[in-house]
């Protein structure tokens, strides 16, 4: 991409928040509104009081979520507009645009080791740029490591462990300027410097912590790139020391497939990786890294081969009642799997298509209901079922009453934002003014004085108070929704096609 093409990409809706939420969410014209502003300004982002946002606790706004519906949690953010904004507008400067570049050319020139997750762009073909990473990754990760098979014995497989929360920020510039000249200390506050641009708006975003970079955004996952690029372009070095020349590595992100044609060079490898990361504050996850000679079954995740046996399409041919059932015991064996998502779709394909259902079903809603509770990543994906499902309830209020049991079935849950805002989606058309705790749905019930961001840093009065209360909340397209959930609000692929969003922990 060329710097505006860059620059246009990461402005986007859903560069800014790549987590499903629903379509009358729109935070594009409050980042438009922002850079228009920050243009005007001499100084830019400096002239609004930049340096003192590190000092405020909560600049960005995290929505906790849940991973398995137990202890283990993800902080998603929605990144406070104006370092948003800053950030993309210091990165696609000509300057440091080109530099990046040229680093990425750095980084990605040992043909032996492919990085398969940059962010994509949808082309034609593909509904979304989130539908095109996951083709990207069916194609480049599981389909070329069956391939990899005709050349290699073993496989070595790993990843890093809680990646996006060990991040050291000023690791990011040693990516782009080199350790040596980063660490230099007339540089390591020189903001003219991208990589100490990024590490210092990462930084103030943070309350000042150097550990860690928000998750929830095209443009994280992108300066997450620069750096795991540094780190593959390191590992060469480390590799090419030792003579280590008969291998392949595909990383996803934060992870790696290794082939090998001996398990001597796997473990050298691993040593490797292992050692590379250290470097960077970064280790592997012990419970997630295994070794076979078996490529063809170990390319292909567990839970997506026993899907492909368990739901055949006898499988939708039986009840609803049934067929969530049969989720409901796959899930206990793989939570939070991505199949689970690219079955839901097609239980609701069932129910879309039905004027009538013979089973009660109230039954059906407590199963779905059950898959959230213990599945938190297939929010969305329920509440798409779900809304199909009370199409059969008549009475309005028996509607408004199950949904209100449901909400309190995730009263002792903590980190249920997402769901809150899922909920609100399909009730809002019935009874708008149904209350819920996530303040994301008192913007959309247009709550008086609800403020997502903490801006009390923000010096310019004008621009806290004008450009930051542009509304993200599209009031049309709100009102058009009515309470069943159009699929293309969540599905990514037809129900019937072969890919599935299977690329998180």
């Amino acid at each position: 991409m060329s710097p505006q093409e860059a620059r246009d990409f990461l402005l986007k809706h859903k560069s800014y928040c790549n987590f499903p939420l629903p379509p009358y969410f729109d935070f594009q014209p409050l980042l438009l509104a922002v850079k228009d502003a920050l243009n005007a300004k001499q100084n830019g982002a400096s002239d609004i009081g930049l340096k003192q946002a590190a000092n405020f606790d909560s600049v960005n706004y995290v929505l906790q979520t849940n991973k398995d519906g137990h202890y283990a949690w993800r902080p998603f953010s929605l990144i406070h507009p104006a370092l948003y904004v800053h950030l993309v507008l210091k990165l696609t400067e000509d300057a440091n645009w080109q530099l990046i570049k040229d680093r990425f050319t750095s980084f990605t020139s040992n043909e032996k080791i492919l990085n398969a997750s940059l962010p994509r762009e949808a082309g034609e073909e593909s509904p979304s740029d989130t539908a095109e990473t996951v083709m990207g990754w069916w194609n480049d990760v599981e389909q070329l490591s069956i391939v990899k098979s005709l050349e290699f014995k073993y496989i070595f497989l790993t990843d890093i462990s809680n990646f996006y929360p060990s991040v050291y920020t000023h690791s990011i510039a040693w990516a782009i300027h080199s350790k040596d000249v980063a660490k230099e200390p007339r540089n390591r506050n020189k903001m003219s410097m991208v990589g100490v641009a990024i590490d210092k708006t990462i930084q103030s975003m943070q309350n000042g912590q150097t550990n860690g970079i928000p998750q929830g955004s095209v443009l994280m996952d992108f300066i997450a790139e620069i750096l795991l690029g540094y780190a593959d372009s390191e590992l060469t070095l480390k590799l090419n020391q030792l003579g280590i020349e008969d291998y392949y590595i595909i990383r996803y992100r934060d992870d790696y497939r290794v082939f090998t044609n001996s398990k001597e060079d796997s473990e050298t490898i691993a040593r490797q990786i292992t050692l590379t990361l250290q470097e960077l504050g970064l280790q592997l996850n012990a419970s997630k890294t295994s070794s076979s000679e078996d490529i063809i079954l170990s390319s292909i995740k567990k839970d997506k081969l026993e899907a492909l046996a368990l739901f055949s399409k006898s499988q939708w041919e039986t009840t609803i009642q049934k067929s969530l059932l049969k989720l409901v015991i796959f899930s206990r064996k793989h939570p939070n799997s991505g199949q689970l998502d690219k079955q839901l779709a097609k239980l609701s394909k069932k129910l879309e298509s039905k004027k009538t259902i013979k089973e009660d079903p109230r039954p059906i809603i407590s199963i779905i209901t059950d898959i959230m509770v213990n599945n938190p990543r297939t929010f969305a994906s329920c509440a798409l079922v779900l809304s199909n499902a009370l199409r059969f309830i008549d009475d309005e209020d028996e509607k408004l009453a199950l949904l209100e049991k449901i909400k309190n079935k995730f009263k002792p849950i903590l980190g249920t934002g997402i769901l809150d805002i899922w909920l609100q989606r399909i009730s809002y058309s019935i009874q708008p003014d149904i209350e819920f705790d996530e303040p994301l749905c008192h913007l959309t019930a247009n709550v008086p004085d609800v403020n997502i961001w903490e801006s009390d840093w923000i010096t310019d009065i004008a621009f806290k108070n004008n450009v930051m209360a542009t509304s993200v909340i599209n009031r049309e397209t709100l009102d058009s929704c009515d309470s069943v959930i159009n699929e293309s609000e969540v599905v990514l692929f037809p129900y019937d096609v072969d890919f599935e969003e299977d690329t998180s922990d």
